[in-house]
């Protein structure tokens, strides 16, 4: 995918100028759904951008995604699909990294399906090493 290869550049493409990420998780404690990350499109651009100046998480990461359920009305859909990233160390240990589901709300414009909202809602909560990039 485009986020396992770090092609930021091209998963931002696919973003509405006008569009927002957002990474949720369940959180027992306070019984409801806490918001981890959340930031418009520009703000999201700046973050990525400054990734190669921060220390790096040498693993690699494999998303894998479930065929999306969509409902399409006109121009505007929405979709849900489950996936699995998972991450490999240096020395070629894979473990699950994290599971969750993708709520997106799109929009058809110029031809293209692009996101208003890609949310990412997490089931893991504990996470093992870090993660410098989106999910």
């Amino acid at each position: 995918s485009l986020l396992d290869s770090e092609n930021f550049d091209g998963w931002l493409a696919l973003f509405d100028e006008h569009s927002e990420y957002e990474l949720t998780v369940y959180s027992p404690e306070i019984r409801k759904q806490m918001s981890w990350w959340k930031s418009d499109r520009d703000s999201l651009e700046k973050i990525l951008k400054e990734i190669p100046k921060h220390v790096r998480d040498p693993g690699r990461h494999l998303h894998v995604v479930t065929p999306a359920l969509v409902e399409v009305s006109g121009d505007s859909a929405r979709a849900i699909s489950s996936f699995a990233a998972f991450r490999t160390t240096p020395d070629g240990e894979t473990r699950v990294h994290v599971v969750g589901r993708y709520e997106d709300t799109l929009v058809k414009k110029a031809e293209r399906w692009l996101y208003v909202l890609h949310k990412v809602v997490l089931e893991t909560r504990l996470l093992q090493g870090f993660a410098h990039v989106p999910i």
